[in-house]
């Protein structure tokens, strides 16, 4: 598993287990805080109907006529009250009184408990011990919901001693309503939060992980041999890991890039230097003047052939070392196609070839740098004039079709194998050429390649169906 996804994943479950164990927490006790909260009018109600029920005390006997008679009034009242989404239309706080020895002598629930002994329920009990009379009890005792809770106060007669109490009851259905409104709040806040917290988590995660990504890209992208650089990305900590990276890729790639040049240059002049030692040791021996004259020849020949690997191999060097481009102006390239095929007039003129050069619009231009462009026609050039039997004819064909600037080479050599079209731009990879009997350096297509990339364009290179190959260049223009 990714190290991102699990801080993602750990960031997430810290936070959702904390929020649901505050929300738990919260929910639970919303019951608890209306308890609370009616509890205490309770003992208000429970005092001051005890108060009330003190005047009508004769000889130290409670009577519950007129007590009997204005309960069953408010009964029988029909109201209608809306308190938020309650609709109340009932009377849902009951009272029973009870005598000194604790036996119910009212009940305003039409009496149903009238004569039962309750000096052992604990609201009775403590009120009858001078304490604070309490009790709640479950109609139902599987379901909380049916809890009723007691509040007794005691009653007295005129000379101070207690004659009996008076416990004024409410059940929990009737705060249910209110209880529940507020579970429902609660849940769409906890809904509306944990979405916020989770939109939030995801935007700080990504500001926070994004660097981490682009950083393990462009890396993996360098190290796939793309050329680029490894930019600064993020803060803190995650921009000296990148800055630390682009350093450690320009170190390797140096050393890397030495290395391979250094191999392909001993292995490249390893030939002609051996022609070359070759032909001076024979050189002294005595031999006809015309033989000497071929092997003085043929040192001339790879000397020359060793000084062009040597200075396509810098040219090489220079552009692939580049990730951008150090010089702009606007090139037009019809005049360079024009200088670079006058340039080459006595290959030309040497082979007989004829050239056909068509579209050469001299408004086309694009910005780029003059020389590389340069040496990159003269390296296609070359390459079709090279392939191109004697008398053969040479393609030169400038276009721009949907915004693409185009330069197409054509000539009517040999092609290339099928299985060397897809490498023939990978440095020092070169094919024997049939017109001369000799292999190139393999160097000259590389700088095209690498040369187009820093113009942002691109070339390829494929055989023609009526024979030759074609070369493109492809620019996009500015």
């Amino acid at each position: 598993m990714k190290i991102t996804l699990l801080i993602v994943l750990g960031f997430l479950a810290i936070a959702g287990g904390g929020f649901f164990a505050l929300m738990r927490t919260i929910g639970e006790d919303i019951e608890r805080q209306y308890s609370q909260a009616s509890e205490e009018p309770l003992v208000d109600f429970a005092h001051l109907f005890a108060s009330l029920i003190e005047r009508d005390v004769e000889e130290g006997k409670i009577d519950v006529g007129r007590f009997r008679e204005s309960f069953a009034n408010a009964y029988r009242r029909e109201f209608t009250a809306r308190i938020y989404q309650l609709e109340k239309s009932e009377i849902q706080t009951h009272i029973y009184v009870t005598n000194e020895e604790g036996i119910v002598i009212f009940d305003s629930d039409d009496g149903a408990i009238e004569g039962e002994d309750y000096s052992e329920y604990n609201d009775v009990f403590l009120a009858r011990q001078g304490k604070y009379g309490v009790r709640a009890s479950r109609i139902d005792e599987g379901n909380s919901r049916t809890t009723v809770f007691y509040i007794a106060a005691p009653i007295y007669a005129p000379d101070g001693s207690m004659i009996g109490t008076l416990s004024v009851s409410r059940p929990e259905t009737a705060m249910a309503p209110f209880a529940e409104e507020s579970r429902q709040l609660l849940l769409r806040a906890s809904v509306i939060t944990a979405a916020i917290v989770l939109f939030l988590a995801a935007a700080w995660s990504y500001l926070v992980l994004s660097p981490i990504h682009r950083i393990t890209r462009d890396a993996l992208r360098v190290a796939e041999g793309a050329k680029g650089t490894i930019p600064s990305s993020g803060v803190g900590e995650l921009r000296s890991l990148s800055l630390a990276l682009e350093k450690m890729r320009i170190e390797l790639e140096g050393k890397h890039y030495v290395e391979n040049y250094v191999q392909a240059l001993t292995h490249e002049l390893k030939s002609p230097l051996a022609a070359i030692r070759g032909a001076a040791e024979l050189i002294d021996e005595k031999m006809p003047e015309e033989k000497r004259e071929r092997f003085l020849s043929n040192i001339l020949l790879e000397t020359t052939r060793s000084e062009d690997l040597v200075r396509r191999l810098v040219q090489l060097a220079s552009v692939e070392s580049l990730n951008q481009l150090e010089k702009r102006e606007q090139v037009q390239l019809a005049e360079l196609l024009r200088e670079e095929i006058a340039g080459l007039q006595s290959v030309i003129e040497m082979k007989q070839l004829e050239m056909q050069v068509r579209g050469l619009d001299s408004s086309a231009s694009i910005e780029g740098d003059p020389l590389m462009l340069r040496i990159a026609v003269r390296n296609i050039l070359n390459n079709a004039f090279d392939f191109s039997p004697e008398g053969g004819v040479v393609e030169i064909e400038m276009t721009s079709r949907d915004d693409v600037l185009e330069i197409a080479v054509r000539d009517e050599g040999p092609g290339f194998p099928d299985y060397a079209v897809g490498r023939v731009f990978d440095r020092f990879y070169s094919l024997k050429n049939e017109v001369t009997g000799r292999k190139g350096s393999g160097i000259g297509l590389s700088f095209v390649r690498s040369t187009m990339a820093l113009h942002g364009g691109d070339a390829s290179l494929e055989n023609r169906s009526e024979g030759g190959a074609e070369m493109r260049l492809r620019f996009s223009p500015h």
